[in-house]
């Protein structure tokens, strides 16, 4: 790749010319917000956990094949390849191929508690303050926790990488890895380019669907109501660090949630989201709730194959919770999600501006993050577990809710702002939800207001 730089004086920034490309409205939200601090960075990152199995006809997990997948898929999303640049004073970026990324080795079996010290290097690693023009956007590495075990992970900056092209990196290492070691050839999907999704992002916002979507958030969001929030003292900080509480539902709770589903005709993820609006309203005595949904923002099926940052968060508004049932409040919440799907692509910039938030905010409210796995997530010759580690700067409260493939468990991690809430009371919030979870399945026709007995016994309502 040809790339033409500029003379000019040391203090001044490289400018770059002819192989450069704009950004997507995503990621001029990002660079944005980027530049109003420097003590930290916006970062996506997430794990798996890989245990070796040797009981599979003798194979084990191979880091190097793995490894080779990784790049390769890498090299075909060009994401972690990204670079950003000033052009005449403005952001644009390139696919430069000589970033270096590879997939690190890490290895911590020796210390005293290596699951304690993976989780602190990561921790380290995606809270660190990045540099746009100079850093890698990417990060990857194999830690190793014990002999059989392997944590991969990978991070990336906001600005590159969206949780779904997070997501995307992951499922092609994981695919080619599968592929190479059963011997079968790789089929490469049709898939857009960075530059390609630029492109489309700047006809879509110059186009007519863009003002049609408009109209549709106007009415959404009249009089929308103030932002909900589980602490019980706001720092108004957005912060990196997060509070985190997480368990898999139990098969009990499993089995009522799918019955439930299959009851009301809906998602086992729209219940969820609509049983944690549902609390939020019965712990805060508030009757108007705004949830935050994050989206991919994708409508094309070269686009949803392709790496870049065109994510965007919508809200998800629910009046007059306490007067709904389960059923029909989970019916009012899959109405609001589809809308949200028809009308994804309107940014949350400007959904804020016509409902006159504070521009400093950065969410409606809570956020529900639903990453619900089409199919299952099968590593050959290990046994794998998906884990979130960042979904990026947290204003106050978000629940991560995945399933790594249809019949599999599913997780709950509930994340606060570190400034805002502590661990015992997240921990705590966890539980909480998840007893009202239960109560909310058992007792599908009573009213929501009904509901609550735990949080209420156990102290969790907050006024």
């Amino acid at each position: 790749m040809a790339v033409t730089e500029a003379v000019g004086t040391p203090e001044e920034p490289v400018l770059f010319g002819p192989d450069t490309f704009g950004l997507t409205a995503a990621q001029e939200e990002m660079w944005a917000a980027e530049q109003l601090q420097d003590d930290y960075s916006v970062t996506v990152a997430h794990y798996l956990d890989i245990v070796d199995d040797e009981g599979d006809g003798g194979h084990r997990f191979d880091p190097e094949v793995f490894r080779r997948g990784v790049i390769e898929g890498a090299r075909l999303l060009e994401t972690a390849y990204s670079r950003f640049v000033l052009v005449d004073g403005l952001p644009r970026q390139l696919v430069d191929p000589d970033v270096p990324f590879d997939v690190a080795t890490v290895d911590l079996r020796s210390e005293p508690d290596p699951l304690a010290a993976a989780q602190e290097w990561m921790r380290a690693d995606h809270t660190a303050p990045m540099d746009l023009t100079a850093d890698p956007m990417a990060v990857s590495a194999f830690i190793r926790v014990a002999d059989n075990r392997t944590f991969w992970y990978l991070r990336g900056h906001h600005i590159a990488f969206d949780g779904f092209a997070a997501l995307t990196c992951l499922h092609e290492g994981v695919d080619r890895y599968n592929a190479a070691m059963s011997g079968r050839e790789y089929e490469v999907a049709p898939r857009a380019t960075l530059a390609e999704v630029t492109a489309d992002d700047e006809r879509y916002r110059s186009g007519s669907r863009r003002e049609a979507d408009g109209v549709y958030w106007a009415e959404r969001v009249a009089d929308l109501p103030a932002p909900v929030s589980l602490a019980r003292e706001h720092s108004g900080r957005l912060h990196p660090d997060h509070a985190i509480a997480g368990r898999e539902l139990s098969a009990d709770t499993r089995a009522a949630l799918d019955a439930r589903a299959e009851q009301f005709g809906g998602s086992a993820a729209a219940l969820l989201a609509s049983a944690f609006g549902a609390y939020l309203a019965v712990v805060t005595g508030r009757d108007d709730i705004v949830l935050t949904l994050p989206i991919t923002g994708r409508v094309t099926a070269k686009i949803k194959r392709a790496g870049g940052m065109v994510a965007n968060m919508l809200p998800v508004r629910v009046d007059d919770v306490a007067r709904h049932t389960p059923e029909t409040l989970v019916a009012a919440v899959g109405a609001e999600l589809t809308g949200c799907l028809r009308h994804q692509r309107y940014r949350f910039a400007d959904i804020a501006r016509i409902a006159d938030i504070d521009e400093r905010r950065v969410t409606f409210g809570p956020i529900v993050n639903l990453v619900f796995f089409d199919k299952p997530l099968d590593l050959h010759g290990a046994r794998v577990s998906y884990h979130i580690v960042s979904s990026g700067i947290l204003e106050d409260l978000r629940v991560n809710l995945y399933q790594a493939g249809a019949g599999l468990p599913i997780r709950v991690d509930l994340h606060g702002n570190s400034t805002m809430y502590s661990q015992a009371e997240i921990a705590a919030h966890l539980d909480g939800f998840l007893d009202f979870l239960d109560e909310f399945l058992a007792r599908p026709g009573d009213p929501i207001a009904a509901m609550g007995v735990a949080a209420r016994r156990d102290g969790l309502t907050v006024r």
